[in-house]
């Protein structure tokens, strides 16, 4: 990355730190303004962002930031009390998301019959992941009740790991088609799926218990203790990937393993440092992705790329999230909440890169096309719609949402 770059990107980000309270409280995503600002700074506006698709530096710091971002969410998650308490939580997980993978990858094979049909199981599983964080401002409106607030935050840490387990299954086979010899494709399925979450899970145990009995000890500070956290979800990545598995699947299963043993000790080890800086490398994954994406991906995209990308987003996860929740005790109006705010993210952007990286991919100008479409219609329209979703809920629905049912 050019000095230039890395100075423009530092001084975006100290701009908008200066105004986020501001902006949250208009409920936009952080990462539609910096892909707003990425496309006026980039080569085809000022050019003073200097950034490509070949670019190293955006697909490190793209899997940085999901490393952490995985790591994090895998952290916050407590698969016990889902399954015990999880009841609308656990619908959606296990029937909803699911689902939407499956009613993704029909909805590519039917509008883009160019793809075969494994590249269109790929393709709804990087348009699948949820990432309601993005919005932070409607995790905190305490118009929504607690429970869809609960809930829409659980089910988007779960996405990601169901996803990219999905996605590594089809781009082995997908490749496997097209290679002389399959098997190499299933040895590779095995290491991304089988060996990674191994190696994750016991490098999250190992790590979990040394900084949760550090820090209760008295022996590590507040602020190692978060940085020794970071350094952990970087750790299983990097050990995923020595292993020629998946970084990321180590990372999630990383983040679980990590969980469980700060709950052993019964500490809530801090985590400030790991989310801002999760949410820092995303940001500037986004300008970049703003400054050499955008325009191109929209420039040829057809009719039928936007249109899979505005089904694949908003209706299918409606239908399926509408399918899980029959004969639940939410209102219909919070089910239609819930389906209808799943902004989509560096998820999606970094399992494209993913696919086009590791996988025998014959359409990859098409999934960079609706990967660039999906997530900036996601972006936009989400922002625009969240104040009139939030206001209405009250009024509408959420006097019906009591924060002491179960989850």
């Amino acid at each position: 990355m050019h000095t230039s770059t890395t100075l423009v990107l530092t001084l975006l980000v100290l701009g908008y730190a200066v105004v986020s309270a501001v902006v949250s409280r208009w409920y936009v995503a952080p990462a539609l303004i910096f892909v707003l600002l990425g496309m006026v700074l980039g080569p085809s506006g000022l050019h003073v962002i200097d950034a490509s698709p070949e670019a190293g530096g955006f697909t490190v710091l793209a899997q940085l930031a999901l490393t952490v971002i995985l790591f994090n969410q895998a952290a916050r998650l407590d698969v016990r009390q889902v399954v015990q308490r999880g009841h609308v939580t656990f619908r959606l997980i296990f029937i909803g998301i699911p689902l939407t993978l499956a009613l993704g990858a029909v909805t590519a094979a039917l509008l883009l019959p160019v793809l075969p049909w494994w590249e269109a199981v790929c393709l709804a599983a990087i348009i699948a992941p949820t990432e309601v964080a993005l919005i932070d401002a409607l995790l905190d409106d305490e118009r929504i009740p607690e429970r869809i607030r609960h809930t829409l935050s659980v089910e988007s840490g779960f996405y990601d790991g169901f996803a990219l387990a999905a996605l590594l299954a089809a781009v082995a086979l997908a490749s496997a088609s097209n290679d002389a010899h399959p098997g190499r494709w299933a040895w590779f399925a095995f290491r991304t799926e089988i060996v990674s979450l191994v190696a994750g899970a016991v490098i999250g145990v190992l790590g979990g218990w040394a900084i949760a009995a550090a820090w209760k000890r008295g022996s590590m500070s507040d602020t190692w203790a978060q940085l020794a956290t970071v350094a952990v979800a970087l750790l299983c990545f990097e050990t995923g990937e020595e292993l020629h598995g998946s970084g990321f699947v180590a990372a999630f299963a990383g983040g679980l393993a990590f969980a469980v043993v700060a709950r052993r000790y019964e500490e809530q080890v801090p985590t400030q440092v790991s989310d801002a800086t999760a949410q820092l490398l995303e940001l500037v994954v986004f300008a970049m992705f703003g400054a050499f994406a955008v325009k191109e991906g929209w420039q040829y995209a057809g009719w039928r790329v936007v249109l899979f990308a505005v089904l694949g987003v908003f209706a299918v996860r409606m239908v399926a999230v509408l399918i899980a929740l029959i004969r639940s005790d939410l209102p219909m109006y919070s089910r239609a909440f819930i389906g209808w705010f799943g902004p989509r993210g560096i998820g999606t952007v970094v399992l494209g890169l993913i696919v086009l990286e590791r996988g025998q991919i014959e359409e990859a100008d098409v999934i960079v096309q609706v990967v660039v479409v999906a997530v900036t219609i996601s972006l936009l329209l989400h922002s625009l719609t969240a104040p009139l979703g939030i206001g209405r809920f009250r009024s509408v629905g959420g006097s019906a949402d009591r924060a002491d049912q179960p989850l």
